[in-house]
């Protein structure tokens, strides 16, 4: 059993990657500008022509990293809540930190603008109040004893997010139009704005999200087992919890923060890994990260191919893809019972 897993997830692997490397490759190549292969390999060696260096290197290639990075880091989050949880279907918003976001973003729009802080208020006000709704939804959940219950903070999140849902709508509802244009767009998810001053700071610290999260994979395969399983283990619950959280609610809200919100990710790509190559967070945070990237990768470019002038907002995407694969997976959990 042991080798027939083990080749299950070489194969795995090997067809993610594949799968990255020729969605980076094609992501590359469309665009409204006609760009040769060997003159976007020049490109991305600083040689050639100045206009294909400018957008290949300026334009499509912080496109791409964004896409790469937001669905890495999307998965990872997702993977890490289903073992916390103990549930398959969960998902990274559980943690409030999307409606944070999200309430950030308009916030800022609605108040100060999108200039303030030399254009990156949004994406600083949605990393802000993205992290501050999941530290209220950690606080808010624990008990009077200072212990953490999972139904706690699952109660206190969905409350975290109709709050952050309701303020959204009010600003929404008074904001001028040329705001709230913005917000529906931003709140679409969009790969539109990424720059590299942006994505720099986004992969540092979701970087370090996911060191630690790896870090800390053996003891949330034994939380997957129950919690006290996990404490005769000798695993210390209450730390891999936070960090679990810690961890999801950083890469999550760095995501949010450059991309806008895009759903499905988190919650179907690590499903469908863990029903292929197993549930050991080991093996499932690599491949979840491969498989997000690809999924992100290959929805940019199906928004693209849409309209090469105006793209389709890429959550529009993914919702799209998603949300059968969700129905079917539901539908297939319901008949095994």
């Amino acid at each position: 059993m042991t080798g027939k897993r083990t080749a299950r997830q070489t194969a795995v692997f090997a067809t993610l990657a594949i799968l990255v490397l020729s969605g980076a490759l094609l992501s590359l190549y469309i665009g409204s500008v006609h760009i040769s292969l060997p003159d976007i390999f020049s490109a991305l060696l600083a040689k050639g022509d100045e206009t294909a260096r400018v957008v290949v290197c300026d334009i499509r290639l912080p496109r791409l990293v964004a896409g790469l990075l937001a669905g890495a880091f999307l998965s990872c989050a997702g993977a890490a809540m289903q073992s916390l949880f103990r549930n398959p279907l969960a998902d990274p918003s559980i943690t409030g930190v999307s409606a944070g976001a999200a309430l950030g973003a308009v916030l800022v729009i609605c108040v100060f603008g999108q200039g303030a802080l030399g254009g990156y208020a949004l994406q600083a006000g949605a990393l802000f109040c993205g992290l501050a709704a999941c530290a209220a939804v950690w606080f808010l959940g624990r008990s009077r004893s200072g212990g953490v219950s999972v139904l706690n903070i699952l109660l206190t999140g969905i409350a975290v997010n109709a709050f952050c849902g309701a303020v959204v709508g009010f600003m929404m509802y008074s904001a001028r139009e040329s705001g709230l244009k913005s917000f529906v767009f931003w709140s679409l998810g969009s790969l539109d704005a990424a720059t590299w001053s942006v994505l720099v700071p986004c992969a540092v610290l979701g970087g370090i999200a996911l060191a630690v999260l790896y870090l800390n994979a053996d003891a949330l395969n034994m939380l997957h087992l129950g919690q006290k399983q996990a404490f005769h283990a000798g695993v210390n619950i209450r730390r891999v919890q936070f960090a679990a959280m810690a961890c999801a609610a950083a890469l999550t809200a760095v995501s949010v923060a450059a991309c806008g919100i895009i759903g499905f990710v988190g919650l179907v790509v690590p499903h469908i890994l863990r029903l292929a190559s197993g549930a050991d967070n080991k093996t499932l945070l690599p491949l979840s990260a491969l498989g997000g990237a690809a999924l992100l990768t290959y929805a940019d470019i199906a928004s693209r191919a849409i309209s090469l002038t105006d793209a389709v907002p890429i959550g529009a995407i993914t919702s799209f893809i998603g949300a059968p694969v969700f129905l079917f997976i539901l539908s297939n959990s319901r008949q095994t019972r």
